[in-house]
């Protein structure tokens, strides 16, 4: 290859539609010397000049100086960029093909030797995708952002992106379907699409389905789950306290742990040791990472060891969310009291719709089951609302569709042999806002057990952004 080529290759890769054989070609010819790279690189800064030049009277020049400069703490290095993109155009290069190993040190940062403000502007023509890279692929994105400032819903992270939460609770979906809620103060790496390190922070790691393997690196210790759900906190001081509310995960020294198991060690201590199982501490970033957002009233979810008992949980005081099954498929035609927004009393007489298409749920049981024998629970009030980070699909009010639900939306091997009276009573009020997000609830409860199913959108990880 010789100099020549130089401007249509650059054209190429700016546009992004490198070939694998010139991938190939230019990569062999950086390595053959490193004084090639000076030629490309100073062609795609006099590219950008020139270009930054031609609009130099746009109004959009100011603007892309100040948001570039607002950014100026982000690592800018070209020449990393330049190899990053053209090792990453090509699907498929041949098996013999090996990338270079030249250090990054051998690559010129010539945007260095740049004055602020021109850099500022030629960044902006830098293709975005070069600029995002120095985040690396996306890994994740943002299902559930409350009070929080520094990432909104819908963001995509990046490998080696890191999020420092001053407030708020945030909920991540991971692209291996692995989901991670967080509470502040807090700071989290994103490492990859399966993997995490915790700084500092209270969080919950909830791998749902046949998904395995999700690492959760923090200073002293590295989690990697067998298939589970588990909460991490760690403090300042680097004091971590690991508890597992489901299934099983595994520890850097391989070491074992079940549900029902927490352990702990302080910067001083070299091993972990059990405590008590704690899980207090959890509740809130557990509630997120099902996507709750937030519930207002008389309602609370139920706790890791209270999820799967609904028939033997008794609260005289709240009205208890169950989280159920999670991305069940409902086939066109299948059978629920509503789906529409409005309000829902008895009598239905037996009113019910169908859904109109195939779709994915997570689905909720709401319940209120008295202690028995509790006078006080008698013709009590209940008043909350369930906001959630997805729509609701649809709402099973009735007892015979719940009874006929429970085999595909109930948890594997949950007894409801404790449970009667299912259903709402006759003066009890559930609104369904326009949103379809937020659950309103009025219950005026007896002594037997009021429930109903609240099927929401499926949190099917990216695909669901």
């Amino acid at each position: 290859m010789n100099e020549s080529q130089l401007p249509e290759l650059i054209k190429n890769f700016q546009d992004n539609i490198l070939s694998e054989a010139n991938c190939r070609e230019l990569m062999e010819w950086f390595d053959e010397d490193e004084s090639h790279i000076l030629p490309f690189v100073d062609e795609l800064r006099v590219g950008n000049a020139l270009a930054a030049l031609h609009v130099m009277d746009s109004d959009r020049i100011p603007l892309a100086v100040k948001d570039s400069l607002q950014q100026a703490d982000l690592p800018i290095d070209i020449a990393r960029n330049v190899r990053r993109r053209i090792e990453s155009s090509s699907n498929a290069l041949p098996a013999d093909f090996q990338p270079s190993n030249l250090p990054h040190r051998r690559w010129l940062p010539w945007f260095i030797a740049m004055s602020a403000v021109a850099a500022s502007i030629a960044l902006w023509f830098v293709p975005l995708r070069q600029l995002d890279s120095s985040h690396g692929e996306v890994v994740a994105a943002v299902q559930n952002a409350r009070k929080v400032h520094e990432v909104s819903v819908g963001d995509q992270l990046r490998a080696e992106q890191v999020l420092k939460l001053a407030d708020g609770r945030l909920k991540i979906n991971f692209q291996s379907g692995a989901r991670l809620a967080i509470q502040a103060p807090a700071e989290l790496k994103l490492l990859g699409p399966n993997s995490a390190e915790l700084q500092h922070g209270v969080a919950t790691v909830r791998v749902p389905g046949d998904i395995k393997g999700f690492v959760l690196v923090t200073p002293y210790q590295r989690v990697t789950d067998l298939g589970t759900s588990f909460g991490v906190n760690v403090d300042t001081t680097g004091k971590t306290a690991i508890s597992v509310f489901e299934g099983e995960i595994e520890l850097e020294d391989h070491r074992r742990l079940i549900g029902g198991q927490t352990v702990a060690l302080t910067a001083k201590e070299e091993s972990l040791h059990e405590i008590p199982y704690a899980v207090g501490q959890f509740l809130d970033t557990w509630r997120v990472s099902f996507g709750v957002e937030q519930l207002i009233g008389d309602v609370r979810v139920a706790s890791p060891s209270e999820r799967h008992s609904p028939g033997s949980v008794s609260d005289g005081n709240s009205l208890l969310l169950f989280p159920e099954r999670e991305d069940a498929l409902l086939k066109q035609g299948y059978v629920v009291d509503g789906i529409e927004p409005g309000i829902y009393q008895r009598p239905f007489r037996k009113h019910t719709v169908k859904l109109t298409q195939d779709v994915r749920i997570d689905s909720f049981l709401l319940q209120y089951n008295p202690i028995r024998g509790d006078l006080g629970a008698r013709n009590q009030k209940f008043q909350g609302e369930l906001h959630f980070d997805r729509p609701i699909v649809a709402l099973i009010l009735q007892k015979e569709l719940l009874d006929s639900s429970d085999t595909m939306l109930a948890l594997p091997g949950t007894d409801f042999r404790n449970i009667f009276r299912r259903g709402i009573n006759d003066t009890d009020v559930v609104n369904l806002s326009a949103d379809r997000r937020v659950l309103r609830v009025t219950l005026n409860v007896k002594n037997g057990v009021d429930q109903i199913r609240v099927l929401v959108a499926a949190d099917n990880n990216l695909k669901s952004q």
